[in-house]
């Protein structure tokens, strides 16, 4: 079984004037965390990744991008519901998620509706701060 990993865009982009993969151009703290895991071989192989972009909706880490700038609001949210929604419906209908892991602010998860149909636990990372967060993300795609 494979868990599914919803990570909300970041603010800090790499400023990149040719499409580029997504997850090179995201480089706030979360991304720091998940790229060094995967360049050290350390990133569960039972992890797929998804990117919820404010701009673009949820993204494939490999999808190629520009940069921008573009805030999640709650209007933007409710602009992006539906169609986030549906796309992780297909998602887990095309695969067996055990699991849905989402990394994300408020306004962020508000983007995201109900999955009908799935059977699987939904969590989030949550923490006091930045710092707790990123601490469970770490050991979380770690597998420690």
């Amino acid at each position: 079984m494979t868990t599914l990993l919803v990570q909300s865009c970041s603010d800090t982009k790499n400023s990149v004037s040719t499409p580029t993969p997504a997850l090179d151009v995201y480089d706030g703290y979360f991304y720091k965390i998940i790229k060094k895991a995967i360049r050290e071989g350390e990133f569960r192989s039972d992890i797929d990744i998804r990117i919820l972009s404010a701009k673009h909706g949820l993204l494939k880490p490999n999808e190629k991008i520009r940069s921008y700038d573009r805030q999640m609001t709650q209007s933007r949210a409710a602009d992006l519901r539906e169609s986030v929604t549906m796309n992780l419906q297909e998602l887990v209908q095309q695969k067996e998620y055990n699991r849905i892991v989402l990394n994300m602010a408020r306004e962020y998860r508000s983007s995201i509706g109900e999955i009908h149909d799935y059977q699987g636990q939904v969590s989030e990372i949550s923490g006091s701060g930045i710092g707790e967060k990123g601490g469970k993300l770490k050991k979380f795609i770690r597998g420690d």
